[in-house]
């Protein structure tokens, strides 16, 4: 069964670097990398919408109200956290990928990590981030409503009327 789940691996990994890799082009070429940029009060504005995410649930089960942190720019702190680690964590979990794949002809590599066995540690924990990443996401794209999730695939919303946004840009 090793061979088998050692090839369902590696297409997964495959498959995950060709995604990393168009979302990074994008970024580069549609100019988005601007808004990913850390800001000085990042750290604050992050926690203030991490506790805003955490008390959504139980505002509507007690049906208060719970106002969402201002955010004036395009990504709120949390996501812009969020989406500028990712492509760096999955740089990371590629170089340790090839570290722990190809340990005799990379030594060199798996030496930047503290060996072999801490490369395995480095990966298997960059693992956990690209869960923790996904799954919340996930969940929050589908509960804002499936147009936000075909949103992000295409590029735009059938809820936003087009000419409202033309009209606002000139």
């Amino acid at each position: 069964m090793l061979a088998p789940a050692l090839r369902l691996h590696w297409l997964c990994a495959y498959l995950f670097m060709l995604n990393g890799t168009a979302y990074v082009v994008g970024l580069l070429i549609g100019g988005g990398w601007r808004s990913l940029l850390p800001r000085r009060t990042d750290l604050v504005d992050a926690l203030g919408m991490f506790r805003y995410y955490l008390g959504v649930p139980f505002a509507k089960l007690t049906r208060r109200k719970w106002p969402q942190p201002l955010c004036n720019s395009k990504y709120n702190a949390l996501q812009r956290a969020a989406y500028f680690s990712v492509p760096m964590a999955g740089f990371l979990s590629l170089v340790t990928g090839w570290a722990i794949h190809k340990p005799m002809q990379l030594h060199w590599l798996a030496t930047l990590f503290g060996g072999f066995d801490a490369a395995r540690v480095w990966h298997f924990w960059l693992m956990w981030l690209f869960i923790f990443f996904i799954v919340p996401h996930v969940i929050l794209v589908l509960a804002d409503g499936c147009d936000t999730f075909r949103a992000m695939i295409v590029g735009w919303s059938t809820e936003v009327d087009r000419s409202e946004i033309i009209a606002s840009d000139q």
